[in-house]
C-alpha cells in the first residue's frame, strides 16, 4: 500500500439538474421510490426521472454524490484539477493505501446489445449494466477503498469508499484471497 489523497469538495442546495453538470461523463446510478436506474451521466443529464432522491455518478477517476433531503452534492476524486471551482473543498482523506474491490450484481449476463449487458435471475428478474460481458459472465461494481490511520490510536480503518467501474467478477477458488 502507498500512500494516496483522495481530494473532497462540495456544494450544498443543488437540484439534481444542477449536480448532474458537475459530475463525471461516466454512468449514475439513480434511487427513487419507484425503481433503480443504472444510466449514462449524460441520460441522467437530460433526464426526466421522476423522484430521484440520491445519485451517484462516476468513472474511473472521480465521484459525485448527491442527496435530495438536503441538495448535498460532494465530489471525491484522486485529482485535484477534477474539483468544480463552484464547490467547496473539504478536508482530504489522506489513506495510507488503497485496496480495489467490488460488488457482485445479481444475475449471470444473458444478452448484449448497444454497449449494455443484461443480467438475469429467475429469483429476481433483470438488469441492463454498462458494458459488453461474455454470455454466463458474473459482473460486479467496481470499487477503490481508502485506507487511513487513527493518529491516537493507531487502528486502520476505511476512510472512504468510491466507486469505478463494472467488470467482470473473476470468483475466488482454492482458497486465494
Amino acid at each position: 500500500m502507498t500512500g494516496t489523497t483522495l481530494h473532497v469538495a462540495a456544494c450544498d442546495g443543488l437540484t439534481f439538474t444542477a449536480a448532474m453538470e458537475s459530475a463525471p461523463d461516466g454512468f449514475a446510478l439513480l434511487t427513487t421510490p419507484w425503481r433503480y436506474a443504472i444510466v449514462t451521466t449524460a441520460e441522467a443529464r437530460r433526464s426526466t426521472f421522476q423522484g430521484v432522491f440520491e445519485a451517484r455518478a462516476f468513472d474511473e477517476h472521480t465521484e459525485l454524490r448527491w442527496l435530495q433531503d438536503s441538495g448535498r452534492t460532494v465530489l471525491l476524486t484522486e485529482d485535484p484539477t477534477a474539483l468544480p471551482p463552484s464547490f467547496t473543498p473539504c478536508d482530504p482523506v489522506n489513506a495510507a493505501g488503497t485496496v480495489d474491490g467490488g460488488y457482485l450484481l445479481w444475475g449471470k449476463a444473458v444478452m448484449t446489445s448497444d454497449g449494455w449487458t443484461t443480467l438475469a435471475t429467475e429469483r429476481i428478474g433483470s438488469l441492463r449494466v454498462p458494458g459488453e460481458f461474455g454470455r454466463g459472465d458474473r459482473v460486479e461494481l467496481a470499487t477503490r477503498e481508502y485506507i487511513a490511520h487513527d493518529s491516537a490510536h493507531g487502528n486502520a480503518y476505511i476512510a472512504e469508499e468510491r466507486l469505478l467501474s463494472f467488470e467482470v467478477s473473476e470468483p475466488l477458488r482454492g482458497g486465494k484471497v
